[in-house]
């Protein structure tokens, strides 16, 4: 079989409550997370995971205190790469976060949920502060359900919950299957404080539209994955690839 390297561009560092990512837990402790772009190394097109967004988009939208790693187009160069050259990117969801550089990518074909876009151009009021429509404007949209394949060993999962349309990325690389959670989270909802760990063996993202759903999601992904990458986890900043 086929397999991949991936390699996580953090864009940039933003501090926020760790309540954020952890549903339930760790209230008032603040951490500073990375917002990731991935590049999926060793395919015969170029391929990314989400566009990521940067720190002054981060403070106007959101209020978030924020600071640049990285621009998307130099992460991109680090790799000899333009945004242009990008053949796919794969949106594991259309938060502001994820997708605030994927018009960039000019020549791309653009794979997401079609539950994902409906929802996102027309947003519950829970969740709509998430969304930016004047982000998926004069995309090039392939509207996917369920699994789906994008290329030998790389798989999208459909993980519903954080929101209606999330998917994981699974990509098969020399030592076991990877998996791009899709959800925004952390190290944590996988590794839940001990006392509780045997009620709750993983955390459901804080935010979400269905806790029951995020919940059993993360369940679900963890159980696939022999290597899992959390979104935000601050530990893949500066990493080169995984593995």
């Amino acid at each position: 079989m086929k397999t991949y390297r991936i390699r996580p561009l953090a864009l940039t560092s933003v501090e926020q409550d760790m309540s954020v990512f952890t549903y339930r837990f760790h209230y008032g402790r603040m951490i500073r997370v990375p917002y990731y772009i991935w590049y999926i190394e060793g395919a015969d097109r170029h391929i990314l995971v989400d566009t990521g967004a940067d720190a002054q988009m981060a403070r106007d939208f959101r209020g978030f205190p924020a600071q640049d790693i990285a621009s998307f187009e130099d992460a991109l160069g680090g790799l000899g790469l333009r945004p242009e050259d990008i053949d796919i990117v794969i949106q594991t969801h259309l938060q502001w976060d994820h997708c605030a550089n994927t018009s960039k990518c000019k020549n791309a074909r653009v794979i997401v949920t079609e539950a994902e876009l409906l929802f996102a151009l027309s947003p519950h009021p829970i969740l709509a502060p998430t969304y930016r429509k004047d982000l998926l404007k004069n995309l090039n949209f392939k509207l996917v359900r369920g699994n789906y394949e994008v290329a030998p060993g790389i798989e999208l999962i459909p993980a519903p919950g954080h929101t209606p349309g999330t998917q994981a990325v699974a990509i098969q690389t020399e030592k076991g299957k990877a998996i791009l959670t899709g959800f925004c989270c952390v190290r944590e909802n996988f590794e839940p404080p001990e006392a509780v760990r045997e009620i709750l063996p993983v955390i459901a993202p804080g935010i979400h539209l269905n806790a029951i759903d995020a919940f059993e999601t993360a369940l679900r992904i963890k159980s696939l994955a022999d290597i899992l990458i959390p979104m935000h986890d601050p530990s893949f900043a500066g990493m080169k690839g995984i593995p």
